[in-house]
């Protein structure tokens, strides 16, 4: 009888809670692997910290946890960003690379290209990068949209440096795959993210606290798509919509539309049992919108821009929005048609349906080209 592959996880990110979109990645991409017969250990380096109900909650979802202590971060390497190993120490590196000679796994993946220096020490296993994301160049891409840069960026020649660590890197959206065979030479496959669909499953909530909500963490493009939506909505105070999550904690954010508060939110869940329809401006920006695939996934149907909806197969105008504006323009029609209200929750739902299936196959594509390994 042959044996199940081992997987070691490495992350600079927790799993548990699922409360960012990043947390909630790499708890799906666990939860897929281990449902297809893989047996996953997770190593967290604590980069964010660790309480004792992250560090239960984990031991009891992982076949293994380890924890490395993070050291702390210093200057940039690089004239205005960062290198690629800045926020990767050699100690991590050299952890992994004892891991391996004595647990012998068959395949390691790592998260983030910037953690790519595990990967040298990983003899004998397949090598993977789940991207999460484009950093090369992050900062220009940011600053285009008018924000300061923030967390990790770097050059396109740093990045494609650790792309080549890598013998198979994983892109989250089909249009970020197409980049980074652009970058590099390194295979690479289309993972995509949709958490369990939570409509099939439970019953309808029962009346919603208000008809629009948004959730987010608390990162510069979340803040950026929440103030357009708030000076776009200086011209429809009769539009209420409810506002939760980590974005609450930011001390910069005030709101001249006065949104509702739902803080803290102890799960996602209680998010989207106050809110009948969620809303997603964000403009700009990379990656999939993983806020986005939530919702869907909840059963909420969902209004939001076309860069809300990307790497997704959306075609309902609900889901093509150009800005924050025309999300408040479709906010007004969801509230005044009930045609409308109905057409936006079967095309969410018909939409989420589509991306499970699809990343379903993803799953099952990834599951066995690492179970070739053994």
């Amino acid at each position: 009888m042959s044996r199940a592959a081992r997987l070691l996880i490495v992350s600079p990110i927790a799993s548990h809670p699922a409360d960012q979109g990043n947390a909630a990645r790499i708890q799906a991409f666990g939860r897929e692997m281990m449902a297809r017969g893989l047996i996953c250990e997770f190593l967290y380096y604590t980069a964010e910290g660790i309480t004792p109900a992250q560090r239960d909650a984990m031991a009891g979802f992982w076949h293994a946890l380890h924890l490395v202590p993070a050291e702390r971060i210093g200057e940039p390497s690089l004239p205005g960003c960062w290198g690629l190993d800045d926020w990767c120490p050699c100690l991590l590196a050299e952890r992994v690379a004892a891991m391996q000679r004595a647990g012998r796994y068959d395949a390691l993946v790592v998260n983030y290209v910037w953690m790519s220096r595990v990967l040298e020490g990983a003899r004998g296993a397949l090598r993977l990068i789940d991207t999460h994301d484009l950093f090369g160049d992050r900062h220009l891409v940011a600053r285009a949209e008018g924000l300061d840069p923030s967390w990790f960026f770097t050059t396109r020649a740093e990045e494609a440096r650790g792309l080549a660590r890598a013998d198979l890197v994983l892109a989250i959206q089909e249009a970020e795959a197409a980049a980074l065979r652009e970058r590099s030479a390194v295979p690479v496959l289309t993972l995509g993210h949709m958490p369990p669909l939570r409509f099939l499953e439970a019953p309808e909530c029962s009346a919603a606290r208000a008809m629009f909500g948004y959730l987010g963490s608390a990162n510069p493009w979340n803040a950026a798509s929440v103030r357009a939506l708030d000076a776009a909505l200086a011209a429809a105070p009769d539009l209420s919509w409810l506002l939760a999550g980590q974005i609450l904690r930011r001390r910069d954010l005030t709101l001249a539309s006065r949104p509702l508060l739902l803080d803290p939110v102890p799960e996602a869940a209680a998010f989207y049992r106050a809110v009948d329809c969620v809303l997603n401006p964000m403009t700009g920006g990379t990656g999939l919108k993983i806020k986005t695939v939530e919702a869907l996934a909840f059963g909420r149907p969902v209004l939001g821009t076309r860069d809300a909806f990307a790497g997704l197969p959306a075609e309902h105008p609900g889901h093509q929005a150009r800005d924050a504006r025309e999300v408040v323009a479709l906010m007004r029609d969801y509230a005044a048609s009930e045609a409308f209200r109905r057409g936006l929750r079967q095309a969410s739902r018909l939409l989420a349906l589509r991306q499970a299936a699809a990343v379903a196959a993803q799953h099952d594509a990834l599951a066995e080209r690492l179970a070739e390994r053994i």
